[in-house]
C-alpha cells in the first residue's frame, strides 16, 4: 500500500515519519555505512526541510518497509546541489516537468516478494507510484542518483534509468545520475516484472504538491 506525505503534513502521521527516518537510519548509516548526518536515531538531512512529497510503501499492518522522496528540480536539490559532478559539462537540471526522486530505500528484512527475485513488492509499488504521481503532477521525467549496485540490479530487470553522464565515484562509491521518463512505458515494465496490479494515489496529497509548487 502507498501514502503520500507532503512534508508539511508530517505532523499529522509521526509514526510514519518515524519509521520512515529510522529505515533511512538503518540502510544509509548502519548498513552502507554512508556519511549521512544520524539526530536521535533518524537519517535526516536539509532536504527534508525543504518539505518534500514523501511516498512510502506499508505493509499490512501499515509499518513503513519502503519509501523516497520527491522534490521538484526548480528548488535546492540533491542532485543539483550535492552531486553536481554527475552532470555533464557544468549543467544543471531545473525543470517544473521534471522532480527528484532521493532517499529510496526498502527494508531488506519482512518484505513481500514477488515473481521474480530481484525486486520486491515495495520496490515495484515504488515504482509504480512514482509514474503515478509523474502522470499526476504532468511531469515528463523523475531524475535520481543511485550506485553501481542498483544500476546493475535494475539493468537485469529491464527497470534501469538512463544515464545523464558516466558514472563517478562518490564516496567511494560509482554512482550514477539517471533519467526515467513518464508514462506507459515505464509502467508496463513495472507491472510485468513484479505483477503489482495498481497503486492508489492520494488526490488530496497530490494537490498539497501542485499547489505549493504554483506558489513558488
Amino acid at each position: 500500500m502507498i501514502k503520500m506525505i507532503p512534508g508539511e503534513w508530517r505532523d499529522r502521521y509521526p509514526r510514519l515519519i518515524d519509521e520512515m527516518h529510522r529505515l533511512r537510519r538503518s540502510v544509509f548509516h548502519e548498513r552502507l555505512k554512508w556519511q549521512v548526518s544520524v539526530i536521535n536515531r533518524w537519517e535526516i538531512d536539509g532536504y527534508d526541510a525543504l518539505d518534500p512529497l514523501y511516498v512510502l510503501s506499508l505493509d499490512e499492518q501499515e509499518h513503513v518497509i519502503g519509501g523516497l522522496r520527491l522534490l521538484p528540480t526548480t528548488g535546492f536539490n540533491m542532485l543539483n546541489d550535492t552531486f553536481p559532478e554527475l552532470l555533464p559539462d557544468g549543467a544543471r537540471i531545473a525543470s517544473p516537468l521534471i522532480w527528484e526522486s532521493s532517499r529510496f530505500t526498502v527494508r531488506m528484512t519482512g518484505d513481500t516478494r514477488v515473481d521474480v527475485p530481484t525486486i520486491s513488492r515495495a520496490t515495484a509499488e515504488l515504482g509504480l507510484a512514482l509514474n503515478e504521481i509523474g502522470k499526476a503532477a504532468s511531469l515528463s521525467h523523475i531524475v535520481t542518483v543511485y550506485d553501481r549496485v542498483m544500476h546493475r540490479m535494475l539493468m537485469r530487470c529491464g527497470c534501469a534509468g538512463d544515464p545523464l553522464g558516466p558514472p563517478q565515484m562518490i564516496g567511494g562509491v560509482e554512482t550514477y545520475a539517471v533519467l526515467y521518463e513518464v508514462g506507459p512505458g515505464w509502467d508496463a515494465r513495472v507491472r510485468n516484472l513484479a505483477g503489482v496490479a495498481n497503486v492508489a494515489l492520494e488526490p488530496d496529497a497530490i494537490g498539497a504538491m501542485r499547489a505549493r509548487l504554483l506558489a513558488s
